[in-house]
C-alpha cells in the first residue's frame, strides 16, 4: 500500500492556506505486512518553508526531511515547482551523509498580485511537498488572497474557494469583489459580494464549469475596490476531463512515530495520472465554511496498480475533523475521523 502525508502520500503494490500553506509526502509499499518494512525504507518526510509566504523578490528557506540518515556518499532530492517562472528552484538538494535534512534559499519574481506555487521533493519511491504563497511588493490599505489560490474542477462539475481581504491599520470602508478573466463556458459567484467595513473579511467563490470548456490552466483576477483604491489575488484555475479514475476511498489513521494522522487508503481501479486534491474541515460534517487545510491542490499523479495512502500532517490527534478526498473525477464521502478505523 502506498502511504502519504499532508498531504503525506503512500501506495502499495498489488501482486504529497495560502496563509498557511501545507505539504505532502509518499512512499510506496506493498499489501499487508509489508507495508511496515516499506515505511522504514527511507523516503521523503516533509518539506518545511520559513516564511511560508514572502513578498515577491525575497527569498524562503526550503528544508527537506528524510526519514532515516543520508547513506554514504549522501542524498539527492528531486525538486521541482509548479510555476518554474515564479521561482529559482534548483533541481535537487543534496543531504549529507549522516544527516536527515539539507537546506537552501530560494529566490521568488516579482509579482503584480498575490499567488502561490507547490514545490515537490522526489527521492527514490517517494515525494513531499509545500505550497508557497508570494504577495506583490506594493503598500495598500488593504490585501486579497485566495485560500486555497489553485483550484481544480473537472469539466461539467463546480469547485469553491475563499477570497480573504485584510485592512490595515486605521481603514475603515467596505469592499466591493469582482472576478474577472474566466474563459466562456466558467461562471462565479461570490457570497458575500461586499466585505462590510472595516474590510476585512471572507466570501465564498464557487466556481462552475460547463463539460464544454477545455482542459487546461485558467488564471482569474480576484478584485476588490473601496472605490478609489483597489488590490487584486490571482486564482489558478485547473479544468481536467471527466475521464473516471474508477477510485474507492476509505478514511483512516495513518500511525506514524506515536501519532495519528487523517488519512485515505484509495485504489484506482483505471490506472493512470490523474489529479489529487483533498480537503480538511474542522468538525464532522465538511462544512465549507470551517476549512482547516488543503493538500494536492490538482497535483498530477501517476496512479499506477497499488493502494495508495495518503494523510494530512498539521493536524495530528485531532479528532474533530472531517475530509474530502478526489482523484480525477473521483470524490470520497464526507470522512468523520472522530468514528474512523485505523489505516
Amino acid at each position: 500500500m502506498l502511504v502519504a502525508t499532508l498531504l503525506v502520500l503512500a501506495g502499495c503494490g498489488s501482486g504529497s492556506k495560502p496563509s498557511s500553506p501545507g505539504g505532502f509526502a509518499g512512499i510506496a509499499s506493498s499489501h499487508g505486512n509489508v507495508v511496515a518494512g516499506a515505511v522504514q525504507k527511507n523516503s521523503v518526510t516533509s518539506v518545511r518553508l520559513n516564511p511560508a509566504i514572502v513578498v515577491g523578490g525575497a527569498s524562503a528557506e526550503i528544508t527537506v526531511s528524510i526519514a532515516q540518515p543520508a547513506p554514504a556518499g549522501g542524498a539527492k532530492v528531486a525538486l521541482s515547482s509548479s510555476k518554474s517562472d515564479l521561482l529559482s528552484l534548483p533541481s535537487s538538494v543534496d543531504i549529507a551523509e549522516g544527516q536527515t535534512s539539507g537546506t537552501l534559499q530560494v529566490p521568488s519574481s516579482a509579482v503584480s498580485a498575490a499567488t502561490s506555487a507547490t514545490i515537490v521533493a522526489t527521492y527514490e519511491s517517494s515525494m513531499a511537498g509545500a505550497n508557497l504563497g508570494v504577495a506583490p511588493n506594493v503598500t495598500v490599505p488593504f490585501t486579497v488572497t485566495l485560500q486555497p489560490a489553485t483550484l481544480t474542477v473537472q469539466q461539467g462539475k463546480s469547485g469553491s474557494t475563499k477570497v480573504v481581504t485584510k485592512a490595515g491599520s486605521g481603514y475603515n470602508h467596505s469592499l466591493q469583489l469582482k472576478v474577472t478573466g474566466q474563459p466562456a463556458g466558467v461562471s462565479v459567484s461570490l457570497s458575500p459580494q461586499t466585505i462590510p467595513a472595516p474590510g476585512s473579511g471572507t466570501s465564498q467563490m464557487t466556481v462552475n464549469v460547463q463539460s464544454t470548456v477545455a482542459t487546461g490552466n485558467y488564471t482569474l483576477k480576484v478584485s476588490a475596490s473601496d472605490g478609489k483604491t483597489s488590490a487584486s489575488g490571482k486564482l489558478t484555475l485547473k479544468v481536467t476531463g471527466s475521464v473516471s479514475s474508477n477510485a474507492t476511498f476509505k478514511g483512516c489513521w495513518y500511525k506514524q512515530s506515536g501519532h495519528r494522522y487523517q488519512g485515505v487508503d484509495i485504489s484506482v481501479g483505471n490506472p493512470g495520472i490523474y489529479p489529487f486534491n483533498a480537503v480538511l474541515y474542522r468538525g464532522a460534517t465538511c462544512d465549507p465554511n470551517s476549512f482547516a487545510d488543503q493538500i494536492g491542490f490538482g497535483q498530477l499523479i501517476n496512479f499506477g496498480g497499488f493502494g495508495y495512502t495518503f494523510w494530512f500532517i498539521d493536524f495530528a490527534d485531532q479528532t474533530g475533523m472531517s475530509a474530502v478526498w478526489s482523484v480525477g473525477n473521483d470524490n470520497s464521502q464526507c470522512v468523520n475521523y472522530a468514528v474512523a478505523p485505523d489505516c
